[in-house]
């Protein structure tokens, strides 16, 4: 018999969705008002005058392009952020699928290992990655950037689909080897399309952390073309400091960005989070 599912009571929930309401415009209001500010001018920014823009200008957008050309960080970023993540689901799939599938000697040593890794602040292991960054060539490159977010990506993205494998069916895959189908053949074919709200969701995470990430952009990179956009607006806050209209233009449009992916890939992210709740 299955468990019952818990109700609310008629009275209880006009105030359940209430406060989910209050929570969730508290949480949208500074984004709200970046956005907003964007188009205000300078002058009315820094006064608090009026809640709307008055008058309308884009002026903010125009100085982000030209005085610090945004778009050609925005750019790398949208490099790092994509190839880091295709790198973490691709290594952490072809992974996380024979440690979810097969028994063998060490598979629980592996994973552990990687599971742990989880657990380790990569920020302070920032000196020995600069090192190895160093060594191996890869320091103030965009494939140095590349590869080292799909290294900081695998553990969470292992995790998450291990998990996913473990709870889908073996049938289809016994029905495809029992039809001839190989090793590989059987992952992509079978195993990857039944994953896909899983890799939605890791996809999604590692895109927005790659996004936002700042520490190690800032350690590993110091060629200007290389920055990504974290830098970029860093830099144009202290180079242009004045021109808050400017650097609030910039802020709404790298938010924009990753607002974009979730919005894109939505249904599936819902899909991989609520996966096994209904099981």
């Amino acid at each position: 018999m299955s468990a019952a599912r818990p109700r609310i009571s008629r009275r209880a929930a006009p105030l359940a969705y209430g406060f989910l309401t209050v929570v969730t415009l508290l949480a949208l209001t500074p984004t709200a008002w970046v956005m907003v500010s964007s188009l205000k001018t300078g002058t009315q920014v820094f006064t608090g005058a009026g809640v709307l823009p008055d008058p309308v200008t884009l002026q903010g957008y125009v100085d982000a392009f030209t005085q610090i050309e945004l778009h050609h960080y925005v750019l790398n970023t949208l490099l790092y952020a994509t190839l880091g993540s295709a790198g973490a689901i691709a290594a952490a799939f072809l992974a996380a699928y024979p440690l979810a599938r097969y028994a063998f000697r060490g598979r629980s040593t592996l994973v552990a290992g990687f599971s742990l890794a989880l657990a380790i602040p990569v920020v302070g292991l920032a000196t020995p990655e600069f090192f190895i960054m160093r060594e191996l060539g890869l320091f103030d490159s965009r494939a140095g950037m590349v590869i080292f977010y799909a290294a900081l990506q695998f553990p969470f993205t292992f995790v998450v689909l291990r998990s996913y494998l473990l709870s889908t069916p073996r049938e289809l895959e016994e029905a495809a080897a029992m039809d001839g189908a190989g090793y590989f053949t059987t992952m992509v074919r079978v195993v990857l399309p039944l994953t896909r709200p899983a890799l939605a969701t890791v996809a999604v995470v590692s895109f927005v952390q790659i996004w936002n990430e700042f520490f190690f952009a800032n350690l590993f990179l110091v060629s200007q073309e290389h920055q990504n956009v974290q830098l970029a607006l860093a830099g144009f806050r202290s180079q242009f400091g004045f021109n808050v209209t400017g650097a609030i233009a910039g802020a709404t449009i790298v938010m924009l960005v990753p607002i974009i992916v979730f919005v894109a890939l939505q249904r599936q992210v819902i899909a991989g989070l609520t996966a096994g709740a209904v099981k």
